[in-house]
């Protein structure tokens, strides 16, 4: 199962834009070197740092997977 490299595209450019809009200090500036930042939740957002690797689980691309489908 491969993970769709538009959407990743387009939610990286989301975040972006998002932390442009945001405070003085951008919220990147705390994520560790081999790690990204996940936000979920529509009203009340939780962000989660987590690292790179887990992009190679099956696991965690399937519920990338479900999420696209119900987003």
């Amino acid at each position: 199962m491969a993970i769709r490299m538009p959407r990743i595209i387009q939610a990286r450019q989301n975040l972006k834009r998002s932390l442009s809009n945001g405070g003085s200090t951008p919220a990147s500036m705390d994520i560790p070197k081999g790690y990204f930042a996940i936000y979920v939740g529509e009203q009340e957002k939780k962000r989660f740092i987590v690292p790179v690797s887990i992009l190679s689980e099956p696991r965690f691309q399937e519920l990338l997977h479900q999420s696209e489908q119900e987003f």
